[in-house]
């Protein structure tokens, strides 16, 4: 008896063994990375080959087919990368499959439409991406010059680099365009909207635009879009960096940069000064050039980061611009003697823990101070304020995944306190949760991956001023790949900003008078469009259609009472919509680039009032079009860039505008090779370069043509 078990056992062992062998024989397992990052490669499609069968990789760049390890051979591909052809046999178990890059116009990733990695033709919203490094961007002083040329983006400018920017997006208004800056709000609530003349290109790596309501993922301000700034990180060497740079009207721009790693820990810290009159022609005979319109500010970034090992990060950075400026005001109601100095301050902290797919947690928090103090001794109405602004905020979120499905949620916490001489010192505390999901199924055949994500999310705030407010979006992407990629995306979903604390909290007086009873702007918003990407013997091709719908109501307005004395009500309502058709090429090798975006935007007047309704909104462009080129031929680049804008309203009945301008900015760059990495840059740029004399806000001239030098030495 003993026997017969015995001989049962091992023979059903011998067959399990069996099983389990030709299991492994016939399933074929691996991760598709990048071969110059080690990062996964997501919606890779790999195919057994000849038969044209397959898969593609997962949220981990990983991979499951049945097929015969030893005589089935694979192809793996990605567009922007190049084809990977080998036997299945070479394969180790859990292999890695790394792809060189072909083409940097589709290897472009982007972070903020899904908080996470996501190549473009995955995304369910438009998103454009600058890098501070680009030959174009080396003259730029501030983020405002730097964004001027993204698309259905406008900067609203009040006086050159001493002036505020502002910026409106595909018809939101600056209040509805949400900034981030790493994750973290810089909008100012006292006033709602963020100068892009306080943020320095100093500490910053790249700048994404995303175009589109975000409210279910981001909150409050995110109607028309955002705009992420990307602080720098360190580099991976030793690397010191010094330039100056020289320009019209008085321009001296300093930045000094050193960047170290010992080990795990690694570092970047920067210092930046810069100076410059202003006094730029006022294209009006009297006075002949602006006045009172200098500019000195200093900026300091540090930011240090350890890596505990490849799932455990931290980093924290510091950031400090100091900033006194002349302000003119404008030709109307000039004021030859105000100043206003900004001393605005940012530490912030970020952790992140990863463990297998259902742990990628990520806790940040930041302290900001925001601390303004202006002040004009017009003898007829002078004025003396001091605002300060303390922000404290607290982000967590983790994302799980699980087969098809990615999974973020987290929880968001802020509190705001103002000590203004305008204001009561009112308080603003913030609770927010928030989930997003992806589903998303993919099928190979016949040598083509076609794939469907469904991307639902969901935001609940809770505001201590302005109440409660749950906001949904419902997202959608289905692509199709094969020589070419077509991705096909829309979305629908509601958005809002919560009052302004000005708007709220405004001491009560003889003339204006805060409402604390004011509802948060709320916005409907449908868009969707088309993507193209494909390669040929004429270069790499990138080819996007969006469309876009916001209905808006709850909108803000200041109106006078029955005693002339003004506050803000929710009376105001809107429509906007508008097509972006855009197009970018670069050559097979890079050396030439070509984009082009266009923005057709209706945004027109819905309120009750029969005097208002159907007018266009106050300085909102119709048309607007960016035209970059550059070629790099040997260790120089050069190129141009080319802005159309339409006319834009300056009055509410839209009985007067300001004329439409086209302006043209020459660029370039020329490097000298060093021993041991190091390099002297010698780069220049020529501003309205035909000296067109503008106005973008009325009342406020732009400058003319305005030369800049930048030289430098760095590795």
């Amino acid at each position: 008896m003993f026997k017969r078990i015995v001989i049962s056992v091992m023979l059903t062992s011998s067959l399990f063994i069996a099983a389990v062998r030709g299991q492994n024989a016939r399933e074929i397992r691996g991760k598709v990375i990048d071969a110059a990052t080690g990062k996964p490669l997501i919606g890779a499609t790999v195919l057994l080959w000849p038969q044209g069968e397959g898969t593609a990789t997962n949220h981990a760049g990983e991979f499951k087919l049945a097929g015969n390890k030893g005589s089935d051979s694979l192809l793996v591909r990605f567009m922007g990368y190049k084809t990977v052809h080998l036997a299945a046999a070479s394969l180790s178990e859990n292999a890695r499959i790394a792809l060189p890059a072909a083409h940097l116009l589709f290897r472009a990733v982007t972070i903020t439409a899904k908080r996470g990695e996501a190549a473009p033709a995955d995304i369910p919203a438009p998103v454009e991406a600058v890098s501070a490094g680009a030959p174009r961007l080396i003259t730029k002083q501030n983020v405002g010059e730097a964004i001027a040329h993204m698309q259905s983006l406008f900067v609203k400018e009040y006086g050159g680099l001493s002036g505020l920017k502002t910026v409106t997006l595909r018809g939101a208004s600056e209040g509805q365009v949400l900034v981030l800056q790493d994750g973290f709000r810089l909008n100012n609530p006292q006033g709602g909207w963020v100068d892009f003349n306080l943020i320095p290109m100093l500490g910053v790596e790249s700048i994404e635009l995303l175009r589109g309501g975000a409210s279910a993922q981001y909150g409050s301000e995110a109607v028309g879009g955002i705009v992420h700034i990307r602080t720098l990180a360190p580099p991976a060497q030793f690397s010191p960096q010094a330039e100056y740079t020289l320009g019209s009207y008085g321009l001296g721009a300093a930045r000094v940069k050193l960047g170290q790693r010992f080990g795990k820990f690694s570092g970047v810290a920067a210092y930046g000064q810069l100076r410059t009159d202003g006094n730029y022609p006022s294209g009006q005979t009297d006075p002949s050039e602006l006045e009172n319109n200098s500019l000195d500010k200093k900026d300091f970034y540090v930011r240090t980061d350890y890596d505990f090992s490849e799932r455990f990060h931290v980093s924290a950075f510091h950031q400090n611009v100091q900033s006194d400026r002349e302000v003119a005001g404008s030709l109307s109601f000039p004021s030859p003697q105000a100043v206003q100095d900004d001393d605005n301050r940012m530490t912030a902290l970020l952790f992140n823990a990863q463990r297998g797919n259902l742990i990628d947690f990520t806790a940040q928090g930041s302290v900001q101070r925001l601390d303004q103090t202006y002040n004009n001794p017009d003898p007829f109405f002078p004025v003396a304020s001091r605002h300060r602004v303390d922000s404290r905020e607290v982000l967590l979120h983790n994302r799980s995944r699980a087969g098809n499905l990615d999974l973020l949620y987290g929880a968001e916490l802020a509190h705001h306190e103002i000590n203004s001489t305008d204001l009561a010192q009112p308080v603003r505390d913030q609770r927010s949760a928030f989930a997003q999901a992806e589903w998303r199924v993919n099928r190979v055949r016949n040598n083509t991956l076609m794939s469907l994500a469904l991307l639902p999310a969901l935001r609940y705030d809770d505001y201590s001023d302005a109440g409660a407010r749950t906001t949904p979006k419902l997202s959608a992407v289905l692509k199709w790949e094969r020589d070419l990629s077509l991705s096909v995306h829309g979305s629908a979903g509601k958005s809002f900003r919560v009052p302004a604390m000005n708007d709220l909290f405004w001491p009560s007086g003889p003339f204006v008078e805060g409402n604390p009873a004011l509802l948060p702007e709320e916005g409907k918003q449908y868009d969707g469009g088309v993507l193209l990407q494909t390669s040929n013997d004429m270069g790499n091709w990138q080819i996007g259609f969006d469309v876009f719908r916001t209905d808006l109501k709850n909108l803000i307005s200041w109106i006078p009472d029955e005693n002339f004395r003004f506050s803000p009500q929710n009376i105001a309502a809107a429509k906007i919509n508008g097509v972006e058709p855009s197009l970018t090429w670069r050559s097979a090798n890079d050396h030439f680039n070509f984009r082009l975006g266009y923005a057709k935007t209706n945004a027109e007047d819905d309120s009750d009032d029969p005097a208002a309704r159907g007018k266009k909104l106050l300085y909102r462009p119709e048309h607007k079009l960016d035209a970059i080129f550059s070629a790099q031929v040997f260790n120089a680049t050069l190129g141009a860039a080319y802005q159309l804008v339409s006319e834009r309203y300056v009055r509410q009945n839209n009985s007067l505008f300001l004329r439409g301008y086209r302006l043209v900015d020459l660029f370039g760059k020329y490097r000298f090779s060093l021993a041991e990495g190091y390099n002297v840059y010698l780069a220049g740029a020529v501003n309205n370069l035909f000296d067109k004399s503008i106005q973008v806000i009325e009342g406020y001239p732009a400058p003319g043509r305005e030369l800049r030098v930048t030289l430098g030495v760095g590795r």
